[in-house]
């Protein structure tokens, strides 16, 4: 008996979404145009929002700073360390 290979990315293919491994490895359909362009959308959705979320992890460090400095001189200023 003749046992075929299965690679790797075929078996995560599967695992991720079994209807689309379907459609791609047994039925060999292709994604329409207008599929292809919802996903370049998608992917450049998902990017804008990897980047908003950097700039606002930025912007939380420096609340914290702000806070972390606001706590230091108001025990400074509550010791009468600040004269």
């Amino acid at each position: 008996m003749h046992r075929k290979l299965i690679p790797a990315t075929e078996l995560a293919e599967f695992i991720y979404c079994a209807k689309a491994w379907q459609l791609k490895f047994i039925e060999c359909a292709e994604p329409s145009n207008e599929a292809r362009e919802l996903q370049i959308k998608g992917n450049f959705w998902h990017v804008a929002q990897g980047e908003s979320l950097a700039r606002s992890d930025s912007f939380r460090w420096g609340a914290y700073a702000a806070l972390g400095l606001a706590i230091l001189l108001f025990v400074f200023c509550w010791l009468g360390w600040a004269r």
